[in-house]
């Protein structure tokens, strides 16, 4: 099978592949760790290659020419099918391979996903595993990682999801808080008690059971944070009332440093999923990582709702 010299040169291709995405020349210099020049050296070489223009360029970036657009969507199809069969071959030649980037927000990763990740590692020693964590509310829509774990979807295209449960959710406050400025009988009365939460970027309103629909209460405070671990901390010494992810404040709990309100009031609509970019085939890494996650707290969550309601009690 011949072709022809242009289709020959997969380097160039690929450049321009990477230009037709990025509809810049310096991004795609970027990715290929190249410079722009060198780009418009091997976009130009290619159309001249081909016989007809790719792309057009001007003040406001790179557009495809109808022809580039036909060869772009052709290339794409190509590699899709290339990236089937590599990653097929992979699961089952290696398995598990390379690196896993994973993200997720900062107390989940380290109370729910580290010791899962851990447990996970163990049997794959011919995979790398990366946790980045990010701040609570600030889930990175960056591009590059195999699976994002979060309660709101990435604004990235094509991404799937996989539901990994709901996050309970307590209200609590140390026990010197409660002695000094009482405490609340109604969730309509943390309005007037100081309650720390994210004003800016977290809900300013707590849920809670009511009938026929839940009950919203807004809450407002003296101290705020976008971290549940600030937000702990001052609750821990003294400053005001918090809603927190259990996971989160568990072992204050059973140590009586902090006291939980509202137990059976309170309502935990959160839920927690893994996010992953739309495919064919999964490698084995992001798939088994995704599965394992599932199974595990599926698994997990009746057991650990009884040890956690068995270690500590609302106290009136």
């Amino acid at each position: 099978m011949s072709f022809t010299a242009a289709l020959r040169d997969l380097n160039k291709l690929n450049t321009f592949v990477r230009v037709a995405q990025r509809r810049s020349f310096t991004k795609a210099a970027a990715e290929l760790r190249t410079t722009p020049s060198v780009v418009s050296k091997r976009m130009k070489e290619l159309e001249e290659s081909l016989g007809f223009s790719l792309v057009n360029r001007s003040t406001h970036g790179v557009v495809l020419t109808d022809a580039g657009e036909g060869l772009f969507q052709e290339c794409i199809e190509m590699l899709a099918k290339l990236d089937d069969y590599v990653t097929d071959r992979r699961n089952i030649e290696t398995g598990p391979f390379g690196t896993l980037r994973v993200q997720a927000a900062g107390d989940y990763a380290r109370f729910v996903l580290a010791p899962l990740t851990v447990k996970f590692a163990k049997d794959r020693p011919g995979l790398r595993i990366h946790l980045s964590v990010a701040a609570d509310t600030a889930i990175s829509t960056e591009d590059g990682y195999d699976v994002i774990v979060g309660s709101q979807k990435p604004s990235l295209p094509g991404i799937v999801g996989h539901d990994l449960g709901a996050v309970r959710h307590v209200i609590c406050a140390s026990p010197a808080y409660f002695r000094k400025f009482g405490r609340p009988k109604a969730p309509q009365e943390l309005r007037q008690h100081n309650c720390l939460a994210d004003l800016y970027a977290g809900p300013r309103s707590w849920p809670f059971r009511n009938s026929p629909r839940p009950l919203l209460v807004e809450v407002k405070g003296s101290l705020s944070s976008n971290s549940n671990a600030v937000l702990i901390e001052m609750a821990l010494r003294g400053c005001g009332i918090i809603r927190a992810p259990l996971h989160a404040v568990t072992t204050e709990i059973a140590e009586g440093k902090l006291d939980v309100i509202f137990k059976n009031a309170a309502l935990s609509p959160e839920r927690m999923c893994a996010y992953h970019a739309k495919a064919k085939r999964l490698p084995a890494k992001t798939a088994e990582f995704i599965d394992f996650l599932e199974k595990s707290l599926r698994a997990s969550q009746t057991d650990r709702h009884g040890r956690i309601s068995g270690c500590f009690h609302e106290q009136r």
